[in-house]
């Protein structure tokens, strides 16, 4: 069972290491709040030391808020854009065709009737179509991070772009398909840099230095072009 600490109204997991010889506390991209401790931390001291910290912590909450996408819900109606590896294309209603959703490579056909159920067709297709394409760009940028995942999945992360796990799987987000290149190749350089090294300090910039250095332009696009993306979280209107 994973260990929790209450502090000030929010709940932050504790993840502990026998390594560790100090303690840190970390905001990660959701704003899922986690303390990392040494093994033999009591729980008053956690919770004292970050009861130390919490207006750090308010402000990195407030300060993800306000960077957070304003998240864009499509309508599915004839005329409207969506986005694939920086191009975008129009969407036509049509009144019958053998798919629900068929891209021929100017326009998306979505069947009328698949319209109460068209976010998971689209989501079926970007999973479908993209795999291949993100298959080809991790075997080219995971060299220059010098790691090779052990598996690779694409998947509804929420408003996470990507995470990646101790053993070697990244997962990433299936909306990042409607990014321009350039901006899919950061998330997954980002990923592919946390198989070295977990946290955001100097040895994971070093990373992300060396296998791109204009990393950080691309994260501030990215910050931006999130703006632009469909997240497709609250289902269509009816």
């Amino acid at each position: 069972m994973s260990e929790t600490l209450e502090v000030g109204g929010l709940t932050f997991a504790v993840r502990r290491s026998q390594r560790r010889k100090t303690l840190g506390l970390v905001v990660d991209r959701g704003a899922a709040l986690v303390v990392q401790a040494p093994q033999d931390t009591g729980s008053d001291e956690l919770a004292r030391w970050v009861q130390s910290r919490l207006l750090w912590v308010h402000r990195k909450l407030a300060l993800k808020a306000q960077l957070a996408p304003n998240a864009r819900e499509p309508e599915f109606v004839t005329g409207e854009s969506f986005g694939y590896l920086g191009r975008t294309y129009r969407l036509v209603i049509t009144a019958g065709q053998d798919r629900p959703l068929r891209f021929d490579r100017q326009r998306f056909h979505l069947r009328a009737d698949a319209r109460p159920c068209a976010t998971d067709h689209f989501r079926s297709w970007y999973v479908s179509v993209g795999r291949p394409w993100v298959d080809k760009r991790v075997a080219f940028l995971a060299p220059r991070a010098g790691v090779v995942p052990t598996r690779i999945t694409i998947g509804d992360l929420g408003y996470r772009w990507g995470s990646c796990s101790r053993d070697g799987l990244i997962s990433l987000n299936w909306r990042l398909l409607q990014l321009p290149v350039r901006l899919a190749d950061y998330v997954i350089a980002h990923e592919l840099a946390h198989l070295v090294e977990p946290h955001h300090g100097p040895a994971f910039l070093r990373v992300l230095d060396r296998s791109m250095p204009d990393w950080g332009a691309r994260k501030e696009e990215l910050t931006r072009k999130a703006r632009e993306v469909y997240w497709c979280s609250a289902g269509m209107a009816q």
